[in-house]
């Protein structure tokens, strides 16, 4: 079984990143699909499509979370029935799943360079700060602010003005970010990894 990590934290919360290194009978042969998602998986059109999302249900399987239990809203969100919140992420050869009693987002990114073409569009108030961005730092901030975006589940999220990140300590791997708007204020405990092929974080409502 690929699993990278399987982490166990406080309040409640359970991560699973799963490396795809099987092959598509392979990953299929270990699960149960629903009707439904027999369907979503045929409408996936590349193989590599289809393997992430074969790899998330496997994550489900070692959650415990039956395929039929999982629905998804209108925004693609994935919705489990049992009073807990699921967030899920996919890149390349990588899936990622957090699991927990709070709000939640998770978002895996595999390395790549065109990340820094595009930060403008994201990052405001980062642009500022003394740490050198680099491609995996960019990727880092995409990372949690991607995975605050779908902690808090509303529209209309301006990446840039939103969504508020401190400097990175790279070593601590840990920071506290922040959605805000006009009424509302939340604050997340935010945990981030820089491998060599990937990139992910996740946040945790406070």
């Amino acid at each position: 079984m690929p699993i990278i990590d399987d982490l166990n934290l406080p309040p409640k919360t359970r991560v699973v990143i799963w490396e795809i290194n099987e092959s598509l009978q392979n990953l299929e042969s270990k699960i149960v699909l629903s009707e439904n998602s027999l369907k979503l998986l045929n409408q996936k059109k590349s193989e590599i499509q289809k393997k992430q999302f074969l790899a998330i249900r496997n994550i489900f399987k070692l959650l415990s979370i039956k395929d039929n239990e999982v629905k998804y809203d209108k925004a693609g969100k994935p919705i489990f029935s049992q009073n807990k919140v699921l967030s899920i992420s996919h890149s390349g050869n990588y899936a990622a799943v957090i699991m927990s009693d709070h709000s939640v987002g998770i978002d895996i990114e595999t390395i790549n360079d065109r990340i820094l073409k595009i930060k403008s569009k994201y990052l405001e108030t980062e642009l500022n700060y003394p740490l050198e961005l680099n491609t995996e730092t960019s990727l880092i901030y995409w990372n949690i602010k991607e995975s605050v975006f779908k902690a808090v589940d509303k529209s209309g999220i301006d990446f840039k003005k939103n969504i508020l990140v401190p400097p990175l300590d790279i070593k601590k791997n840990v920071v506290k970010s922040w959605y805000i708007n006009d009424d509302k204020i939340y604050s997340f405990d935010t945990r981030f990894k820089i491998s060599k092929k990937y990139t992910l974080a996740f946040v945790i409502k406070n």
